[in-house]
């Protein structure tokens, strides 16, 4: 039911998005800019959504994107752009440190998550040694369950992903994230004897790996591939 819903929400969002495009010449905001129009109420709509389900860690995304289109339209504080980007990712950061867990691990709250995406999300108790998890304008937290995992892929923009290795034992040789964060946050929770090894490529953004003790060198070994902009991505041992 909440998925229909989420579905029925955003589809009606898209379509006032595509008429206020069409008709924003008569209306007084032709000069801001189509982009900049459909930015602005997707942002507004993930605001709304976020709001209603009580997801607050990801409200300082939209506001950062609704903050640099309209500072000076509406004459607001300069603020550099990249100071606007650390403090968004250290805000989302700090509120999901702060603020309670949603536990249930396979919540899945998307927009843009069509159902070929959902149907590559194993079922609860199944294994998958190469799984994809993604989520655009949401947030996702997902228990993953591998024998032997030696990929996974990650996909998370203009939102907010949380991923638990918990159930999970790696291939002999290690395996892979295959990371693409954009204007989001990835949370990752790894066993506490995994090694990681960071190889992302970063944009206006960071890579934090929050290790209390130095893994042996034999140890399950986690290599992360791809790339973040804009965004974050942390690793907490568990």
């Amino acid at each position: 039911m909440k998925s229909k819903f989420s579905n029925f929400f955003w589809g009606v969002v898209l379509l006032l998005a595509a008429a206020f495009v069409l008709t924003n010449k008569f209306i007084g905001f032709a000069d801001i800019g189509i982009g900049s129009i459909v930015i602005t109420i997707l942002a507004l709509a993930f605001i709304v959504q976020c709001l209603a389900r009580f997801h607050i860690a990801p409200l300082v995304i939209p506001i950062a994107v609704l903050y640099f289109i309209y500072r000076d339209r509406f004459d607001l504080p300069e603020i550099q752009t990249w100071k606007l980007i650390a403090a968004t990712v250290l805000a989302f950061v700090g509120l999901n440190i702060l603020l309670p867990k949603r536990r249930g691990h396979n919540h899945c709250n998307n927009f843009g998550g069509s159902g070929d995406q959902q149907k590559r999300l194993p079922a609860e108790g199944n294994k998958d040694n190469n799984p994809y998890v993604g989520v655009n304008f949401g947030n996702i937290s997902r228990s993953l369950n591998a024998d032997s995992l030696e990929t996974v892929r990650l996909s998370c923009n203009f939102g907010a992903m949380e991923i638990y290795f918990n159930q999970v034992e790696l291939s002999p040789n290690g395996a892979v994230a295959d990371i693409t964060c954009s204007f989001g946050g990835i949370q990752l929770f790894i066993p506490k004897h995994w090694q990681v090894i960071d190889r992302m490529n970063c944009t206006l953004a960071g890579v934090n790996i929050k290790s209390f003790t130095a893994p042996a060198d034999n140890a399950p070994r986690l290599t992360l591939n791809g790339s973040v902009s804009m965004g974050g991505v942390e690793v907490k041992y568990i």
